[in-house]
């Protein structure tokens, strides 16, 4: 199994005080997940809410992160796509590719917030096509010397785009939540996975997705293993009620922000499992009830074994921890990272 930290942070000015020291903190742990011996680090890119909005771009952050650390991998979790200039994309994230000497992992998706796609001037009735595009472009550019392309919105003609990607190409990882389309168009692909099961109410919906995303790739004679990435709200602590109680009120602000940056739904037919997702995050701040222990990461060391076994059993082959949620403070996140490195990892 590997293990890898996730930042999709909440900023909240009376916990964090300054955004500079918002993104000082977020280094920091992304400094020690490197020293512990993490395989990756994946950066969420959000924008205009204090849910996530603090990573508008991930090449600035990874750029940061590609100097200060040796060994662990940088990964987009994800980037958005379908709200951007796909050349621009390729562009910058190959930059980021050679700057860290080939520890670039490409994770895509289209999102789902109705303010990013109304900020950005895009239909999200539009978004499934936007998204097929701008990887079709992708791939092009840094697989072609030169490439052209006529596509729904781009028209591409003979064009060079530099720099390359270090890799021949870069790990690709497509975000599926709720829609079975996205994992059969990920297998079909041949691409690896990334989920959120936080998010998916019920856990036979993701095993029944995770076999829909198997067989597409077996369909079209895709033979290897495949990586599938879960996202967890994670804490380990002392004892198992530490680890219940010391996150319960970050998490609660966390779902809070959550919920702020979804006040409106989705518009689109596209996006029909996503018109609950407010209520959704409203219900999980039934914190006994809908949250804890199946949907979260929270517990003591032979817990924290205990799930991860669990997720190894579904498919699950690297479990992404996101410590850093609601105004959780630095010390407690950095002494659950330090604990799961050190009781937990060395069993899994």
């Amino acid at each position: 199994m590997k293990f890898s930290l996730f930042h999709l942070p909440t900023f909240f000015p009376e916990f964090h005080q300054t955004e500079a020291r918002f993104y000082h903190e977020m280094l920091e742990q992304t400094d020690l997940a490197d020293a512990l011996g993490f395989h990756g680090v994946w950066f969420a890119e959000h924008h205009f809410f204090n849910y996530g909005g603090h990573i508008p771009s991930v090449p600035v952050l990874g750029a940061a992160v590609a100097q200060r650390t040796k060994r662990i991998r940088i990964g987009s979790g994800i980037t958005l796509i379908p709200l951007q200039d796909p050349i621009r994309v390729a562009e910058e994230y190959a930059m980021l590719d050679q700057l860290s000497s080939g520890r670039l992992d490409f994770g895509i998706g289209r999102g789902f917030q109705k303010a990013e796609y109304d900020a950005f001037e895009r239909d999200m009735a539009d978004s499934r096509a936007l998204f097929e595009e701008a990887h079709d472009i992708i791939l092009k550019a840094w697989s072609n010397e030169r490439f052209s392309h006529q596509g729904k919105f781009r028209t591409i003609v003979d064009l060079r785009v530099i720099p390359k990607p270090l890799q021949q190409l870069p790990p690709i990882y497509v975000a599926c939540i709720f829609t079975p389309e996205s994992f059969e168009w990920s297998g079909r692909m041949g691409h690896n996975l990334m989920v959120v099961p936080y998010a998916v109410p019920k856990p036979e919906m993701l095993i029944e997705n995770f076999r829909i995303f198997r067989e597409a790739r077996a369909a079209h004679g895709i033979s290897s293993k495949p990586e599938i990435l879960a996202v967890y709200h994670f804490y380990c602590g002392e004892t198992a009620e530490k680890a219940k109680q010391e996150p319960r009120d970050a998490m609660i602000r966390y779902l809070g922000a959550a919920a702020a940056s979804n006040l409106q739904p989705a518009y689109s037919e596209q996006y029909q499992r996503y018109g609950h997702l407010l209520k959704g995050f409203n219900a999980m701040m039934d914190y006994e009830g809908a949250l804890y222990p199946d949907r979260v990461i929270f517990g003591d060391p032979d817990q924290c074994v205990q799930r991860i076994r669990q997720l190894k059993s579904l498919g699950v082959t690297n479990v992404a921890l996101l410590p850093n949620f609601g105004g959780l403070k630095h010390e407690q996140i950095k002494a659950s990272l330090e604990r799961f490195a050190r009781e937990v990892m060395p069993r899994c």
